[in-house]
């Protein structure tokens, strides 16, 4: 029987972390999704176990496994028992939402590199990217990262002016109403 660790050699398949634009591929027989440094795709989500779930594989057939009571879902629904992976479906393990696919890296996807023992600096942060990228891949991601913060920015100032009107409006129609 392989080891976990043993690389596979059938079709190439990989999880891409959809936020990040980052493809993990799956050439082990059993790769470990979770918080744990020790795992082949770390989330760094303090909301993610220490192990979350693993895919397995099996000839050219994926399937993910839940473990223990961690909130696994797969394509939205909770994940309670192995789930074979379909083109497309996606595995949300805490706040990461990750990809299945068999397709290799194009576009803005880049390719996850192996890493090593984690520093306790970089441990202990709760979200990012622990692969090395490029220092283009890391604008991007910044830009990226710039925009949704920027709208963020407007949904909450047009929430505080549409309050301020709203209040407004509701101190002038109580003013009316005492003056009679």
């Amino acid at each position: 029987m392989p080891s976990p660790e043993s690389p596979s050699t059938t079709a190439p398949a990989f999880l891409v972390d959809v936020r990040w634009g980052v493809a993990h591929p799956l050439h082990r027989v059993c790769t470990g999704i979770g918080r744990a440094d020790t795992n082949p795709i770390l989330i760094r989500d303090a909301a993610a176990s220490r192990v979350h779930c693993e895919v397995q594989r099996n000839a050219d057939q994926f399937t993910v496994h839940p473990i223990g009571d961690a909130d696994t879902r797969l394509n939205g629904l909770l994940l309670t028992q192995p789930k074979r992976l379909e083109e497309g479906d996606e595995i949300e393990v805490a706040y990461t939402h990750l990809r299945f696919t068999r397709k290799p890296p194009e576009g803005d996807i880049v390719l996850a590199q192996p890493h090593g023992p984690v520093e306790f600096s970089l441990a202990s942060q709760t979200t990012g990217v622990r692969e090395v990228l490029s220092p283009e891949r890391m604008s991007q991601l910044r830009e990226k990262m710039l925009d949704q913060v920027e709208l963020h920015w407007y949904v909450i100032l047009g929430a505080v002016i549409g309050s301020a009107v709203v209040l407004t409006i509701l101190i002038r129609l109580a003013i009316h109403l005492l003056r009679g």
